[in-house]
């Protein structure tokens, strides 16, 4: 069975070569590989710490011209793919030398799972094991304990994050891969919620870990993540959830939002536009 890594890049000059070498590492036990780097218009030396590892066999660059975003990068390169499977990794993002090996093993034991994902941390902290969606508030709750998986009332859906991300390549096309006018961030929610609403199966491989640099890219783009937070949970609640729903829970849905204009105006002051 053929992988396609596929690893979007913006201005991440200081991450990416260890992305890559720890990636090269987790191949070794995959007998047909591929990996797409696509690079959203960095203006640092990304594309000069990239170009030395672009001579070997199947390792693919897709070059744009300014920052297209996460998911329109992550769908250029899924449509090109041609494995069965695609990792969708974050280039802040470090696999584990047994990473790749076990999030395998989980699509082999579980034939109905249609992704998975690893226990993604930060340092020895647990970040997230993927994230509840409280389809009340429109709020996305990250999971950093395996118990809060156990049960899950009608009110949360549960998805897995898209920081490092294995997901069956035509699964993903059929749903309509990332929607692009998402840019990044919550891309993945609205991915999942979509999944959900179709049935597939899925869940997290726990004894598979990466380490993950949060926020290393949005990091240095002022209010921008803020922005997305807020225009993005609009659009997921517009695209996926009934009227009847909304207008149930429109007070706390509003609620919400406000408190997303709230981070989005003290990221302004503090960092400015």
């Amino acid at each position: 069975m053929k992988l396609s890594v596929v690893i979007p890049n913006y201005n991440g000059e200081k991450w990416m070569l260890k992305c890559l070498s720890h990636l090269e590492s987790g191949l070794k036990i995959v007998s047909e590989s591929e990996v797409y780097i696509i690079d959203n218009g960095s203006s640092d030396g990304s594309i000069e710490v990239i170009r030395p590892i672009l001579g070997k066999k199947n390792q693919h660059l897709i070059k744009n011209k300014k920052n297209l975003g996460f998911a329109r990068a992550v769908n250029q390169a899924a449509i090109q793919a041609q494995g069965e499977l695609i990792l969708i990794l974050n280039n802040d993002c470090l696999v584990a030398s047994d990473t790749i090996e076990k999030l395998l093993a989980t699509m082999k034991k579980y034939p109905k799972y249609v992704a998975t994902q690893p226990v993604v941390k930060k340092g020895k902290v647990i970040e997230n094991i993927g994230y509840l969606v409280d389809t009340w508030q429109g709020r996305a709750k990250v999971i950093s304990d395996t118990n809060l998986l156990k049960e899950l009332d009608k009110r949360y859906i549960y998805g897995l994050s898209a920081t490092c991300l294995l997901i069956k390549k035509s699964v993903f096309t059929n749903v309509g891969m990332f929607d692009e006018k998402f840019h990044s961030y919550l891309e993945d929610v609205d991915l999942f919620l979509r999944l959900h609403k179709q049935g597939y199966q899925y869940g997290a491989t726990i004894d598979a870990t990466c380490q993950h640099e949060h926020m290393a890219t949005s990091s240095k783009m002022g209010s921008y993540k803020q922005k997305r937070d807020l225009l993005n949970w609009i659009r997921i609640i517009l695209k996926n959830f009934s009227l009847g729903h909304i207008l149930q829970h429109l007070p706390i849905l509003l609620v919400e939002r406000l408190r997303n204009l709230s981070g989005l105006l003290k990221a302004v002051i503090i960092k400015g536009l």
